[in-house]
């Protein structure tokens, strides 16, 4: 056995408990070798036997009995601290009724506020657009046009229609159609020049082609060049593509009815 192992058992071979016999036998032969071990034993035996002697005189020494109804009277008569609840009152409730009733009405008179502030706009950005847009019409049409009036109905075998030098013959109508009829579909039209979407030289014009009848948003006209009228940003616009005999559209131009 070594010194480490002694330490561990030191405690139980002064207070004199029961172990193993050869455990016991072997940390006594060690005690005895070893001068430091056998100090520690004799240290530990001291103080177990001066515990041993202080528990028999504690044994004797008890309180008066005065001493413990004073402590229970003392407890008895203690001031016990009462919690204080708060009384639920309404007042916090109609506080935040009004706050939120207050940022309600704010929040409708900025509203309202704004609507008005964007009308005054909304009306100066409609007027330019009207404007440039008779300028437009008033720029395209030549001098010798005349102002486009409501035609007669005419029997023609063909009719053709030049657009900006450019010829595009229709098929003659029907001999037999009533001229009241014809009437009824004859709608005043005001186009703007054809604008080139790609090179366009007259060796494509002579080889002849159609013009196509389309509606394209009113954006499209903006990336023309033309006014655009904001508050009718999204309506659809009229417009005349012209093909040539390989199916590409080589110009076109837009189209407003009155």
């Amino acid at each position: 056995m070594n010194c480490q192992r002694f330490e561990e058992l030191v405690s139980e071979l002064a207070r004199g408990q029961i172990m193993d016999a050869d455990l016991q036998r072997d940390a006594l032969d060690h005690e005895r070798e070893c001068r430091e071990c056998m100090l520690r034993l004799n240290a530990e035996e001291h103080l177990t036997r001066g515990l041993h002697a202080l528990k028999l005189e504690m044994e004797s020494v008890s309180a008066p009995m005065a001493l413990e109804s004073h402590l229970v009277e003392a407890f008895r008569t203690r001031n016990v601290v009462h919690p204080i609840v708060p009384r639920r009152t309404m007042a916090r409730y109609w506080l935040t009724a009004v706050a939120a009733l207050l940022l309600i009405v704010f929040g409708v008179v900025a509203a309202r506020w704004r609507h008005e502030q964007k009308q005054p706009r909304q009306v100066e950005a409609a007027v330019p657009s009207k404007q440039y847009e008779k300028q437009a019409v008033a720029y395209n049409r030549t001098p010798d046009q005349p102002k486009p009036e409501r035609p007669a109905p005419e029997r023609r075998p063909k009719r053709e229609r030049r657009l900006n030098g450019l010829v595009a013959k229709t098929p003659s109508r029907n001999a037999n159609r009533d001229e009241s009829q014809i009437s009824n579909h004859v709608v005043k039209e005001i186009a703007t020049d054809f604008v080139a979407l790609s090179y366009l030289n007259p060796e494509n014009i002579q080889e002849g082609g159609q013009i196509v009848r389309v509606e394209l948003p009113r954006s499209a006209m903006a990336s023309f060049g033309f006014p655009v009228n904001m508050d009718r940003y999204n309506e659809k616009v009229k417009a005349d593509v012209l093909l040539g005999v390989d199916g590409v559209a080589h110009a076109i131009r837009f189209v407003k009815e009155y």
